[in-house]
């Protein structure tokens, strides 16, 4: 890239660390104490392993039959150790939803078993989340303990699964080469839900992404998650103008057209005519058009304006009717009639528009 747009690798793209810090603070102990420990005593509990599978499984661990490999810290600058931290915890939720998944498979176990294992109708059995204090500099060396230490435990938990024939090493490769290489696509869901839970829509709107972690959505390598609402009188619409920071983690792979220079100039320019000839969409003249600048710091999506004649559809219908383009502000949700159309025509609502050749 050249011009205005145009940045060095980890040279004034990050700039608020605290926030960066205080998401992999948050994301790791909620994880860790809500998630995963919960499921650890679920499962002992009903026998699948035991403290002493655990404790066996530890003493046998050596480097050399390690599942989860250990990381190596790159780069001495202060983003390059935020963006270190940000990856491995990225690489222990996946491992915690592994291990979860194939632990639970063959288990009558149901959601309200999971939230009553976490204390989330007794204060008394709620697993308590570490607090972190000191300096930036402290918290990411304090950070980067924890991730060392609940990785172990991830570990030796995968050890003892393997051992009590639960699973075998080659399957949760397989799993775990999966988890890597899918982009899950969280973006219907999450507005199906806030258009039908009034509660979810104010906590999405007001907190971001701790409202989707509630939810089970990770948002991955971001300090911060704001989500803004499209009404009768605001249309929203998203760019970086830097280069293509975007919350893939929840809305997928990165629309085309969002890295391409004439529209990250184009859309700051003249928002309105853009959007008309980039993508035939037509706002109202009364309605105001606002542009939100993604950076690595802070992330955007847009909660669509739910369509007419949805009156009654269940969440998993409404889901359908989200498209990439309406979670950028780049287009509306689809009508039902729109989206038999494009099911028809064998296009999927999240599927990015075809690039023109």
């Amino acid at each position: 890239m050249s011009g205005k747009h145009g940045h060095k690798p980890f040279e004034g793209h990050m700039h608020d660390f605290e926030a960066h810090i205080r998401a992999v603070e948050e994301d790791l102990e909620y994880y860790r104490a809500k998630r995963f420990e919960p499921r650890i005593f679920y499962l002992i509990r009903r026998g699948v392993v035991t403290f002493s599978d655990l404790l066996n499984a530890r003493v046998a661990l050596k480097r050399s039959n390690q599942f989860f490999k250990p990381r190596k810290p790159q780069g001495k600058n202060i983003e390059a150790r935020v963006r270190y931290l940000e990856e491995w915890l990225d690489e222990y939720v996946k491992g915690i939803a592994l291990v979860s998944a194939r632990a639970v498979e063959a288990m009558d176990m149901v959601t309200e078993d999971n939230r009553k294992e976490r204390g989330d109708y007794d204060d008394f059995f709620k697993f308590k989340k570490k607090e972190h204090k000191g300096t930036l500099k402290e918290r990411m060396v304090n950070v980067g303990r924890d991730l060392k230490d609940y990785q172990e435990l991830l570990e030796v938990f995968v050890q003892a699964l393997i051992k009590r024939g639960w699973s075998t090493r080659r399957e949760l490769e397989q799993h775990w080469k999966q988890l890597h290489e899918e982009r899950p696509w969280a973006g219907g869901v999450i507005v199906a839900k806030a258009w039908t839970d009034p509660a979810f829509k104010q906590a999405l709107l007001s907190t971001g992404r701790e409202a989707l972690r509630e939810m089970g959505v990770h948002q991955g390598k971001v300090g911060k998650l704001v989500v803004v609402e499209n009404t009768d009188k605001v249309h929203n619409v998203v760019v970086c103008t830097l280069c293509s920071c975007y919350p893939y983690d929840i809305l997928g792979d990165t629309p085309w057209w969002y890295k391409h220079e004439s529209y990250r100039t184009k859309i700051v320019q003249n928002p309105r005519a853009c959007l008309q000839a980039m993508f035939q969409l037509e706002v109202p003249a009364g309605k105001e058009v606002k542009v939100y600048d993604s950076t690595s710091d802070v992330r955007y999506f847009v909660l669509p304006e739910r369509p007419s004649g949805t009156e009654g559809m269940s969440e998993e219908e409404l889901a359908k009717l989200v498209t990439v383009d309406s979670l950028i502000g780049a287009g509306y949700a689809l009508e039902p009639s729109q989206q038999k159309k494009a099911m028809k025509l064998g296009a999927a609502p999240e599927s990015p528009r075809v690039r023109p050749d």
